[in-house]
């Protein structure tokens, strides 16, 4: 009789994979989810959400623009993004700079090219490998790309002084900044400022040697490295004068070297002016094209630095000018003394100084100053002082109602004197 038994299964033999249930699922994807991602992606990340609010506030302008307006109706987007400043990038990539200084009635220097620096439209036209009608094109895509760059850039300088928080609070107010259309368009802001925030994070990490490259380019790219030198020349007495008491902290190399940045940033600050000068035949070619900029609002006179600020408060508010110079003035003196500034470092607190200490000596306030102030970037920091969320939402949020108003005023409705971005 044959007696048939079933076979067990073996006790060594392993069980069968089991499926994770669904409560297991939620419970790894919830912890993906939490997981933080990189530094350096939420600044990218944010840089692209800026853009898709600038882009949309371009192409609203476009839709409402006034038939007098900069860009006029019916325009193509990277029309729209090339005018004004982009104009006189596209002619330097066409025609170069001329050998003569052009003279109106008066024998009154009129503005010319010489007022640019060459860097950004001759890389620009490069990257059109030889289709000059994509010029527009590549000159907006390589301002975006700089751009993000920025952004990278901005949060690595300030996260080891105000942490991550702190430092994306920055990027999102220089990204979603009055202003900020610009970082978009064929001005050569996005790689100035770029090239800044690099010679910036190699000083705040004392390789002043690394730095003097970005700070050579930089005075080709966008005027202000004579500012730079300044903010090096401050960053090297403080840290000199606090080594001294502490008996540590920086070394004579350390010392020797900065003071080999401090020498390029000031040969390379007055480069462009010599050029002018050399190839016009005109000693101060570059100063007296930067002055026939501003003879709508002051006329013909003499260029006395730290004048300029004077001359447009009495242009502007008449009366009420010393009350306007009072509060700009001491408005800077309150970020400079202001403990979230200087929580931002050294590096970041020298360059505020020295950026505003620039444009009170040269710059005739005018309708690009909200522009000229992008290089204050850094001093953004400040913003991580602030508890409040709601607070920070409302700055962002005025910071875009701003630059859908400015957009607007400077390239779709009318034409005025303080239409000019």
């Amino acid at each position: 009789m044959l007696v048939t038994t079933t076979a067990r299964p073996s006790a060594t033999r392993s069980a069968p994979p089991r499926t994770p249930s669904a409560e297991t699922l939620r419970e790894l994807t919830a912890v993906r989810i939490r997981r933080p991602l990189p530094w350096w992606s939420r600044a990218l990340l944010a840089f692209a959400a800026s853009r898709l609010v600038s882009t949309g506030l371009w192409l609203l302008v476009m839709a409402l623009a006034r038939p007098g307006s900069r860009i006029g109706q019916h325009a193509t987007i990277w029309h729209a993004m090339a005018q004004w400043d982009g104009q006189w990038y596209e002619l330097i990539a066409r025609s170069g700079y001329p050998g003569h200084l052009p003279v109106g009635q008066g024998g009154l220097v009129e503005t010319n090219a010489w007022a640019f620096l060459p860097a950004y439209p001759w890389l620009a036209e490069l990257l059109t490998f030889g289709h000059p009608a994509l010029w527009q094109v590549s000159a907006e895509l390589l301002s975006t790309a700089f751009g993000f760059g920025c952004a990278v850039l901005l949060a690595l300088l300030l996260r080891p002084q105000v942490g991550e928080r702190g430092a994306q609070r920055a990027v999102w107010l220089f990204a979603l900044s009055p202003v900020a259309f610009i970082l978009q368009a064929a001005y050569a802001e996005s790689m100035g400022l770029f090239l800044l925030l690099a010679a910036l994070c190699l000083i705040d990490r004392h390789r002043y040697l690394g730095a003097i490259a970005p700070t050579a380019l930089l005075a080709f790219t966008r005027p202000g490295v004579q500012a730079l030198a300044l903010a090096v020349l401050i960053h090297l007495v403080v840290r000199a004068v606090v080594a001294r008491r502490a008996r540590t902290g920086m070394t004579r190399g350390q010392l020797a070297r900065g003071v080999v940045l401090l020498v390029a940033a000031g040969v390379a600050g007055f480069a462009w002016p010599w050029i002018a000068a050399a190839v016009t035949g005109d000693q101060d070619a570059y100063l007296r094209t930067e002055l026939s900029w501003r003879l709508t609002y002051t006329g013909i006179t003499p260029f006395v630095p730290g004048l300029s600020w004077i001359e447009a408060a009495w242009f502007w508010a008449g009366r009420w000018a010393p009350l306007l110079l009072a509060a700009v003035l001491g408005g800077f003196a309150a970020l400079l003394c202001s403990g979230a500034l200087r929580r931002c470092g050294l590096t970041v607190w020298a360059w505020s100084l020295a950026w505003g200490l620039y444009l009170l000596a040269v710059l005739f306030p005018q309708s690009s100053t909200f522009r000229l102030l992008l290089p204050m970037a850094p001093a953004g920091g400040a913003l991580a002082a602030v508890r409040s969320r709601r607070v920070v939402l409302a700055v962002l949020g005025g910071s875009v109602a701003l630059q859908a108003l400015w957009l607007y005023y400077s390239f779709g409705g009318w034409q005025f004197f303080w239409s000019v971005p």
